[in-house]
C-alpha cells in the first residue's frame, strides 16, 4: 500500500481535495496512477482486495477506482462488498473487457458509478473522479440537511 498525503491538513470533508483509492494488482499500474493523480487527490493505492477494504474505513476514501481482473477478487466482487458496507463511496470499475457480462455485473451487484475501458486515459479518469466528487458532495449536502 502506498499513500501521497497532500501538505494541507489530511481533509476531514467534502469542502477540500478527494480521497481516492485505487486497487489494482499491477504495481506498474499503481505507480503510474499515483504519479499522474498525487497533485488533484489524495491517493491511497493497494494491491490488496483485504488491504483496500481496510483502507476504506481507515481514511474515509470517498471514491474507489478497481481492476475489474484481479487474482483473489474481481472488482466487481470488492465493489459489491463495499456497495453493501460503504454505501455513499463512489465505485469505478477498470476493465479490459468489453464483454456485456461484467458490464452488467458491475452495474447491478457493484453499483458502480462509471465503468472506463483499459488502457486507460488520464484525463478521463480525472473527469471520471471529478464527477464522482461532486456526487460525494450532493450526498454529504443531502445527508446534512436530512439530520438538520
Amino acid at each position: 500500500m502506498t499513500m501521497n498525503m497532500p501538505q494541507a491538513n489530511r481533509m476531514t470533508d467534502v469542502n477540500e481535495m478527494p480521497r481516492v483509492l485505487y486497487l489494482d494488482d499491477d504495481d506498474a499500474n499503481l505507480v503510474t496512477f499515483r504519479a499522474n493523480f498525487r497533485d488533484q487527490f489524495e491517493v491511497y493505492t493497494s494491491n490488496n482486495p483485504v488491504e483496500a477494504y481496510n483502507l476504506i474505513s481507515e481514511h474515509k476514501i470517498q471514491i474507489v477506482i478497481t481492476d475489474h481482473n484481479m487474482p483473489s477478487m474481481s472488482g466487481v466482487e470488492f465493489l459489491e462488498s463495499i456497495s453493501r458496507d460503504y454505501p455513499d463511496v463512489q465505485r469505478i470499475l477498470l476493465t479490459g473487457y468489453t464483454e456485456l457480462v461484467p458490464v452488467m455485473e458491475a452495474i447491478n451487484k457493484g453499483k458502480v458509478f462509471r465503468i472506463l475501458t483499459k488502457p486507460f486515459n488520464m484525463k478521463e479518469i480525472s473527469r471520471m473522479v471529478s464527477e464522482a466528487w461532486e456526487q460525494c458532495r450532493i450526498f454529504s449536502k443531502k445527508k446534512s440537511s436530512f439530520h438538520n
